[in-house]
């Protein structure tokens, strides 16, 4: 038996709806934009990216979520 404990955003990706609209996920800090969550099924997490590809993710990676729309950082753009 693994001694692995769920993080609450695993378990949130778990209780969303198929298409459930979201902005971005952070992986390990990076935030990642995606437009919608497709399902999750054993340790994977399923997102829809913003040109209609699909992002697998480990769910044990995924640090946050975003809801509503995100736009990526522009890293061209000064301060």
């Amino acid at each position: 038996m693994s001694d692995y404990k769920k993080s609450c955003i695993e378990d949130l990706l778990k209780k969303l709806p198929p298409g459930y609209t979201m902005g971005a996920v952070f992986l390990n800090g990076l935030l990642v934009p995606v437009t919608s969550i497709s399902n999750v099924c054993d340790d994977c997490a399923y997102f829809i990216g913003a040109d209609g590809q699909v992002c697998v993710v480990d769910t044990k990676k995924v640090d946050g979520v975003c809801f509503g729309e995100v736009e990526a950082p522009d890293a061209d753009e000064e301060e």
